[in-house]
């Protein structure tokens, strides 16, 4: 009975935080509102951080809960971005369609990738993620009719109602429905299975699971919910670029999974949520120190690799746990 009395306070604790946290972030973009200039580009900022959030949970459903490191999940968010580019600008497409046509895309394309990456592991799968990747960056380097080549696609339409503010509040509506849905998805049998397979997956095929289909599945379903960031942030920056695809924008999540927490669903939004706070800050500093990031970076990384592996949600639960203890 008090383990059951436990749970229940604990779920009651964790849906009063995340309704607190829900409510802060909505109420943001008006209180951003008041700030004029400052507040417009504080309210872009935060729309930045919410996009950015979705990108690096979406790779925790490959890397935190199935355990495959991918270096090439940059090229689902640029299949999303240019999807929107592509429909809205070259097909005169509406927002709405276009959206919902990121994900399906980028979910295809992983499709076709995940099909012949999960037939190896470690890091024979990682390097066939980057492989492919940067297979696709360069065709969209190439095709430079059809994608603007390094030039991009620039001037995506906007809908005259999707104002800075409400823009913020679609993209928040969106990215807590994908959080939602991605902890249902955790918890469900699926979710079980697939951490089965991450811990053991030699004692998974041995109670007759398919080990390849079930991580094929987790792949196309991350690579889903990447498109939708890529195009959420395409439309808010109105451009595409191949950069989206680059291997290098692939690192952004698992950065943001090791300082935020990958074995938590909300810490890699926490870890990217803080990085892309400090670089703004360290540019609002000195403008100098931007040329110096990946080094601030490193240190950052280093630092959490040495004392706080399980990242910032790790400590915060160590922290939890050691004042529960009775003196």
């Amino acid at each position: 009975m008090p383990s059951a009395l436990q749970s229940y306070e604990s779920t009651r604790k964790s849906w009063l935080i995340a309704g607190t946290v829900m409510a802060v972030l909505t109420l943001l973009p008006f209180v951003l509102n008041q700030l004029g200039r400052t507040g417009e580009y504080w309210l872009w900022v935060a729309t930045e951080m919410v996009i950015m959030s979705l990108f690096s949970l979406s790779l925790n459903l490959i890397l935190g809960f199935g355990g495959m490191v991918s270096f090439g999940h940059a090229a689902f968010f640029g299949v999303g971005a240019y999807t929107v580019a592509l429909l809205m600008k070259k097909a005169g497409a509406g927002f709405l369609p276009a959206m919902v046509a990121a994900p399906l895309a980028s979910a295809f394309v992983a499709g076709i990738i995940g099909w012949f990456c999960v037939r190896r592991v470690g890091l024979y799968f990682s390097i066939l993620t980057l492989a492919f990747g940067q297979l696709l960056f360069m065709i969209t380097l190439q095709l430079y009719a059809f994608t603007g080549g390094d030039d991009g696609i620039h001037g995506i339409p906007r809908p005259e109602m999707l104002t800075p503010l409400s823009y913020y509040l679609v993209c928040l509506g969106l990215v807590a429905g994908s959080f939602w849905l991605m902890r249902l998805l955790t918890k469900s049998p699926f979710g079980l299975t697939i951490r089965m397979t991450r811990e053991n997956p030699e004692r998974a095929r041995f109670l007759g699971i398919n080990v390849k289909r079930y991580q094929l599945i987790n792949f196309i379903i991350a690579g889903g919910f990447a498109g939708l960031a890529g195009g959420l942030f395409a439309e808010l920056n109105r451009f595409a670029q191949t950069e989206y695809l680059h291997w290098s924008k692939s690192a952004e999540p698992i950065f943001a999974s090791l300082v935020g927490g990958m074995y938590s669903l909300i810490g890699p939004a926490i870890g990217s949520t803080v990085l892309i706070f400090l670089k703004i800050i360290i540019q609002q500093i000195h403008q100098g120190l931007v040329e110096i990031w990946a080094i601030i970076l490193g240190v950052i990384l280093l630092g959490m690799v040495l004392f706080a592996p399980e990242g910032i949600v790790g400590v915060y639960e160590k922290i939890r746990a050691q004042r529960r203890r009775p003196q």
